[in-house]
């Protein structure tokens, strides 16, 4: 299956939030299958891939072994090191952890989707985001997910989403609440199971969801 290619133009790449920034560096590592480092001069950044969520390599000791180095090593083949890449993000662009959250494109092609394409990543966004941009993700993962592609082929079968893995690994129960992008039903975060992969959505405040339209079952 090839990548999803796309023209950058400057329409696809407007956000609903604020205003688009870019950043254009030398990808230098790759740390695992959602995260990379990037070099632009003499400054450093992490970028964190929006909207995919790949297995663990590390996390507080604990490790999804196997998947995780293959998706990693899948996404090391798209951008090597030494790939001059684009990083496109919003006001919204950091996480928690102040790594760049954003849009990777290398050769005209978006790293993100190839990554839900080819079934090596989960969709994993947390609200504001972009409706159009989440469809178009959760439709990239349905389709992994029903090709048996990547983490979603019977070889890994029983791998636990990384989101479910942290959690677990920390005996800990999410936070935020799951909201499902297709019949707009809400849930609480310990029934995240009950929203398939490809169409999970999360929301920090349940007030803001049903402000969105979406309501618990």
């Amino acid at each position: 299956m090839k990548p999803f290619k796309f023209l950058i133009s400057f329409l696809f790449l407007l956000p609903v939030f604020g205003h688009a920034y870019t950043l254009q560096g030398k990808v230098t590592n790759v740390h695992d299958g959602d995260t990379l480092n990037v070099q632009v001069g003499s400054q450093k950044y992490k970028v964190r891939f929006l909207g995919v969520d790949t297995p663990e390599v590390d996390y507080f000791g604990h490790s999804q072994g196997e998947p995780a180095d293959v998706a990693r090593d899948f996404v090391t083949g798209l951008v090597p090191p030494g790939s001059q890449v684009t990083v496109v993000y919003d006001d919204n662009g950091h996480d928690k952890h102040n790594r760049i959250l954003g849009r990777v494109f290398y050769n005209n092609v978006e790293i993100n989707l190839s990554i839900l394409e080819e079934g090596w990543g989960y969709l994993y966004f947390i609200y504001p985001f972009d409706k159009s941009l989440i469809q178009a993700y959760s439709d990239a993962s349905r389709n992994a997910v029903e090709n048996k592609r990547g983490l979603f082929s019977p070889r890994y079968a029983n791998v636990s989403a990384p989101y479910d893995f942290r959690m677990d690994s920390r005996n800990f129960t999410g936070t935020n609440f799951v909201g499902d992008i297709e019949t707009k039903m809400l849930y609480f975060p310990e029934d995240s199971y009950k929203v398939p992969v490809w169409r999970r959505a999360f929301f920090s405040d349940k007030n803001l969801a049903i402000h969105l339209g979406y309501k618990f079952f």
